[in-house]
Parts: C-alpha cells; structure tokens; sequence
C-alpha cells in the first residue's frame, strides 16, 4: 500500500500506519502537526492529558512520585539537584553510556565514576562496583544497555551494603523485565527517555519515577519540579512539529527524498538535533530542564495506551534476528536476550567492518545505527571533559569500535539474506 492509499484508509478510519519510528503512527504524526499549529491561535491542552497519563503508568510502576521533563537528562539532573549532596560527590556510571549522562551528573556538581561492562549483555559489571566506591560515592546509575536488564541482584546487593542510593536509566528499556519485574521499579529511582530513537516518543522528553521514601526524595524532587519552567512557545512548536514531521518524513517509502528535506530542516534550525553544542562541551543549554508540554504527553499517551502491541511486533522481529545471525551469535548472547521479557530497542551486533556495512545499509536505505563508536556516545568528543580516562573501561572500549545496531522493523528479513555483505566471521 502506498502513501496515498495509506492516507485515504487512514481518513476511512481503516487503517493506522506505523513508520520509521514503528511507534508513531500516521494520526499520531498529524495529531502532533496539528498541536503544533494550534499554538499559533492560542489553543493547549490541559492538565487532564498529564493526568491521565501519570495515572497509567501508576498502575504498571505503583510509584511514590512520578514527574513529566523534557529530556530524561534533564530527569536525572532535577534528581541529583533534589538530592542535594555534596558537592564534588561521586555518582558510579556504566562506562558504555551517552555523554549525556555524566554531562547532567556534571553539571548537578558531582563527578562520574565509571564502570565497565560485561560482554555479554553490555551492562555495568557487578564485580567491578564494589573495589570504585569511596567515602564519596552516594548514587549509582545502573543503565539496561539497548533493554538488556543488568544483574540487578547481584547490583543491589552491592548498593544495599554500602547504602547507596539506586537509579536506574531505563532511557531504552520501557517494558523489559527482570525476573518477571519492571526495569525501573528495582532502584530507589528511574529515568526514561521518550525521544524520537526511542520506544515511544514525544520527540523529546522524559520521566522521572521516584520508588522509595530514601533521602526524603519523593518530597525534595516535588519542591524541585515546582521551580522547572513550561516549554517556552518556540520550542513547544519546534518540538511538536519535529516530531511530527519525523513520522512522515522517516518512512521507508520516502526516506530517499525525505532524509535531504531532514537535512535542510536540520540545517536551517528549524528541527534541533538530540545533543546541543552546549552539552558536547560539557554544559547545559538554556532550554535545557523544563516540563514536558501537555501536547506531547498526549501524543505519547496514544502511544504508550499500545505498548503491548509494540513489544510484541518487537519480540517477533528480535526472534527473527537471534535466528537469522545465530550461527555468528555467542550462545550467552543468544540465552540472554532470546527471553520473552528483554526487549529490545534496537538488535546489537558485533562486526569488523564498520564502513563496508555502513555502504550497505545506505544504498539499501535502511537506517544503521551506531550506539556507540566510543565509551561515551562518539569518539568526535573530548571524554576528559566528563572525566572519562582512555584504558579506564577496556570492555567498553573494545565494544565500542566494533558494535552496531539494527532495526526492529520488516526489512530485517533482507538484512538477513545479506549478512555476507557486511559481515565478517
């Protein structure tokens, strides 16, 4: 079915499309185009939206306290700022993350603290903890690496001992579980991310969930948020239209013409890209810690409302590739991930040859993705400036030169049929 048949059945009421983004359907883009264009004549939406929305994520994370941001960056920052600890306090990080993270742990006062990973799943070592915490260590942020859960028993046991307080970073990890429980419901505190890569989106934005009473918390974060500033005008438009746009201009059937119009809009500042120049240097833009925008919950509502139908078609595009790539895979591997409750953002995949997939992937207009090309998202920034030493996380080191991420999304079949291409055994 073509784009325009796609929109006559949509108008019918016969049909939902789902693009680039697998999540953010036809209506759900022009529903965000049409927010967009509604602030122009002074229309919003109101409260009831967030309302709502706290409300159903309440009956799957039974939370203390829950908060709407506009970036999950941002969520960890306000936390860190909540918890007020001293400044110069160690905060311990996974040494295979986005600079993101330990920018906001920066910028809140404290210092990153790095730990390596495993092989095999990608998440913070459990042996490796222990020997970095120090008479400064208060938090640790334990990441589930591409919806991978970390060894959460083994991390807890860790942090019980030494009264550390727990957040997880379940920025990729909506919907996965750990021995049958939410990722995001084990530590003190969570953060999730709802930008336009991720499971569900509102083109940017985040969640703060606050589980346990510790450090006075749930009281401390509730004072903070009072004091975060709305979405200024310009950036609810620029949002709104950005995420709506990349629904229609993302999809496989036009991408082709579609990622120079993407280009242009980049170029001419009218989309902004994920990471500003302020936090590839180590600091935080303007626009940086504000409230998520009524329209975007709703858009991300929808979304959130067809979750299970989401982590199926995700669950069934991941057993496709564990079978297709399982003669290259590591059995471990293959265990870990083949579990109904790991789901994944995105498939990841060791190979030798970066570019040679990269040629292929472009000319079959597929999108490849690279998380990470170093320890810290990219290797075009300066990792002394997060405190980061080369040789500190050689796991992630070696991981990082070599790993790609593939789409959950039907052309995953002709992905397979052309491994050969790009991948070297």
């Amino acid at each position: 079915m073509n784009l325009r048949e796609d929109l006559i059945a949509f108008i019918k009421g016969k049909k939902e499309t789902n693009f680039y983004f697998q999540t953010l359907t036809l209506s759900d883009s022009l529903l965000s185009i049409g927010y967009a264009f509604s602030q122009f004549i002074g229309l919003r939406k109101g409260n009831k939206a967030k309302r709502d929305f706290l409300e159903i994520i309440k009956q799957d994370y039974q939370y203390k306290e829950c908060f709407l941001f506009g970036s999950a960056r941002s969520s960890l920052y306000a936390l860190l700022k909540a918890l007020n600890y001293d400044t110069g306090s160690e905060i311990l990080i996974t040494g295979f993350t986005c600079e993101v993270v330990p920018n906001a742990i920066i910028n809140a006062g404290f210092i990153p603290i790095y730990i390596d990973i495993n092989l095999s799943d990608y998440c913070m070592d459990p042996n490796q903890v222990e020997n970095a915490i120090t008479d400064k260590t208060k938090a640790i942020i334990i990441q589930h690496t591409f919806g991978i859960p970390a060894q959460m028993d083994k991390l807890l046991k860790i942090t019980s001992k030494y009264n550390l307080y727990v957040i997880e970073d379940c920025a990729v990890s909506l919907g996965s579980k750990y021995k049958g429980q939410l990722t995001g419901t084990f530590g003190d505190a969570a953060i999730f991310s709802f930008e336009l890569s991720k499971t569900i989106t509102s083109g940017w934005g985040g969640m703060l969930v606050i589980n346990s009473e510790k450090e006075n918390a749930p009281y401390l974060a509730n004072e903070f948020y009072h004091t975060v500033p709305e979405q200024k005008f310009k950036q609810r438009v620029k949002t709104l239209l950005q995420l709506g746009s990349s629904g229609l201009l993302y999809q496989s059937r036009i991408y082709i013409l579609g990622k120079y119009l993407i280009a242009v809009f980049f170029k001419f500042k009218i989309f902004s890209p994920s990471t500003t120049t302020e936090e590839y240097n180590g600091k935080i833009h303007p626009n940086y810690l504000v409230k998520l925008s009524n329209e975007q919950i709703k858009v991300l509502s929808r979304q959130y409302k067809r979750l299970t139908q989401i982590i199926q078609q995700k669950e069934f595009f991941k057993k496709k590739y564990l079978k297709g790539f399982s003669d290259y895979l590591k059995t471990e591997f293959i265990e870990l991930v083949n579990k109904k409750d790991v789901v994944l953002i995105r498939f990841p995949i060791l190979i030798e040859n970066r570019p040679k997939a990269s040629d292929w992937f472009e000319s079959n207009r597929i999108e490849l993705g690279y998380w990470f090309t170093a320890p810290l998202s990219s290797r075009a920034i300066d990792h002394s400036i997060y405190y980061y030493k080369t040789g500190c996380c050689p796991n992630s080191e070696y991981i990082s030169r070599r790993i790609i991420n593939l789409p959950l999304i039907k052309e995953c079949d002709n992905i397979i049929s052309k491994k050969a291409l790009f991948i070297n055994k």
